[in-house]
């Protein structure tokens, strides 16, 4: 910080602060001292100034102050503690004073600050001492921290911390009396750098995100914050900036971003070119539907039963993509027990030829809640549908949906009686890619699921089913009436 704001500091303080040399002279004191002085005869502030002030204070007849002086002689040399604080009592027409001593060092000199003031109910004086804490505290944080003075041309940095210098570079003496305007360059946005001029000149507050760039070139973002410091009269008298490099995060958010573009792209090719192909290819199937011979009625059936589940999977993972694309989708009620019972239709309706027969029951005897979800909560229930028929290994499949209404949350379940989950792989079955019993599909319909439950700040996991077989159980946020 530079001397000439540090006296200002100090003369605001109201204690009577003093800076003793090596030599027992004093070398800095503050407007409470030199006014205290002038206007009072103290054995702590003498008149006599034509000797050192600890020589002064050493030679009293006062035994208080000679105490004082040898604990100050103690700390210039080294010999006492780091600091203290004793009490002057004064006679009885007098002042008690709290008298605080502390050692200071500077380019390897040795200094003691005394301070003094009128003892009060406080415990903890303000000195000299706790504007050094400050300063040091101010120094060592972790963010840039400056402080510029407008009433000086070009409005230039007057102190900066070393967090400051590791951030931008730039050593703190190549910094001060310069205005920080040298971090910008050829990236910086004008409307950013005009938007803190406007407020600096109006005494606002603002914070940025702007291009900056670093001494050895570099370009870095740089989250700035303005604001006016005020002096004891009210009024703004400098400007503390704060700045701290948010690279990593614009960095996050760009990649984030592109991400977002590549699955709305695909998003584009599934609903429109996937989705059109298999619009035709059930448009023809239709025209063909009544020239198909007897003897290949089922193969046609399964094969439009095929395309026709295709074409609604591309609606569900264009609805995802939207979904997932989005850090924050709008959510809304959304009954679950007519979403689970139409799911539970079109299985009994596309899967019989997977087995001897399918049987689902439960679905008529669903509780009428609503959970908060989006319009395709119907890919969860789908997709664990799904996996309850494609995973079974049993030429009778039976599968038993319900649902459990609590307090605060509805917890669906759909069990199966195929071969079970180990516990090993309860958990892992959620993960991308990953693959049950000859599984015809992706392996990412699990993965979806939970995916798409965390969206909607719920939890999906996966008991055991008695005798055999996996209960997966998806726990929502109740809407409440």
């Amino acid at each position: 910080m530079p001397p000439w704001l540090m006296h200002a500091v100090l003369d605001a303080l109201p204690e009577r602060v003093a800076v003793i040399d090596e030599s027992g002279r004093i070398v800095e004191s503050n407007a409470s001292w030199r006014a205290f002085a002038e206007n009072h005869d103290h054995p702590l502030v003498p008149a006599d100034t034509s000797r050192p002030y600890l020589d002064t204070l050493t030679r009293s007849t006062n035994g208080q102050v000679t105490g004082i002086a040898s604990r100050l002689r103690s700390l210039l040399d080294g010999k006492g503690g780091t600091d203290e604080t004793l009490t002057y009592r004064a006679d009885e027409e007098g002042q008690e004073l709290r008298v605080h001593l502390a050692e200071l060092s500077h380019d390897g000199d040795r200094y003691a600050v005394l301070t003094h003031a009128e003892r009060s109910g406080s415990s903890q004086p303000q000195s000299v001492v706790n504007f050094r804490l400050k300063q040091r505290a101010m120094d060592e944080a972790p963010v840039g921290i400056t402080i510029s003075n407008p009433a000086l041309p070009d409005n230039p940095v007057i102190y900066a911390n070393a967090a400051f210098e590791r951030i931008t570079g730039y050593p703190v003496e190549e910094v001060i009396g310069r205005n920080c305007r040298f971090l910008q360059g050829a990236d910086t946005d004008p409307e950013t750098v005009a938007r803190m001029r406007r407020a600096v000149d109006n005494w606002d507050p603002v914070t940025v995100e702007v291009r900056n760039y670093r001494r050895n070139g570099e370009k870095f973002w740089n989250q700035v914050t303005i604001a006016p410091l005020y002096d004891e009269d009210g009024e703004p008298s400098h400007y503390v900036g704060f700045q701290q490099d948010v690279t990593d995060r614009k960095r996050a958010e760009r990649n984030l971003e592109t991400e977002r573009d590549r699955l709305a792209l695909l998003n584009q090719i599934v609903r429109h070119d996937i989705r059109n192909d298999m619009s035709v290819a059930l448009g023809w199937g239709g025209e063909l539907a009544d020239r198909i011979a007897a003897e290949d009625e089922d193969a046609f059936e399964r094969i439009m039963t095929a395309a026709t589940h295709t074409k609604e999977l591309t609606e569900a993972v264009g609805d995802l993509i939207d979904i997932l694309g989005t850090a924050d989708p709008e959510l809304e009620a959304v009954p679950v027990d007519r979403v689970l019972r139409t799911e539970v239709d079109r299985v009994r309706s596309n899967f019989d030829y997977r087995s001897q027969s399918i049987t689902v029951r439960g679905d008529d005897d669903l509780p009428t809640e609503a959970v908060l979800a989006t319009s395709i909560l119907s890919s969860v229930f789908g997709n664990l549908l799904d996996n309850a028929v494609f995973h079974n290994d049993k030429a009778d499949i039976e599968i038993q949906v319900g649902a459990d209404v609590r307090d605060d949350t509805v917890v669906v379940r759909i069990a199966d009686n195929g071969p079970g989950i180990p516990d090993a792989r309860k958990r892992e079955v959620f993960g991308r890619g990953e693959k049950g019993l000859e599984s015809p599909g992706s392996g990412l319909g699990l993965y979806l699921v939970d995916n798409l439950v965390d969206t909607y700040g719920g939890s999906v996991w996966i008991e055991d089913n008695e005798p055999t077989g996996a209960v997966f159980c998806v726990e929502l946020r109740r809407v409440k009436d």
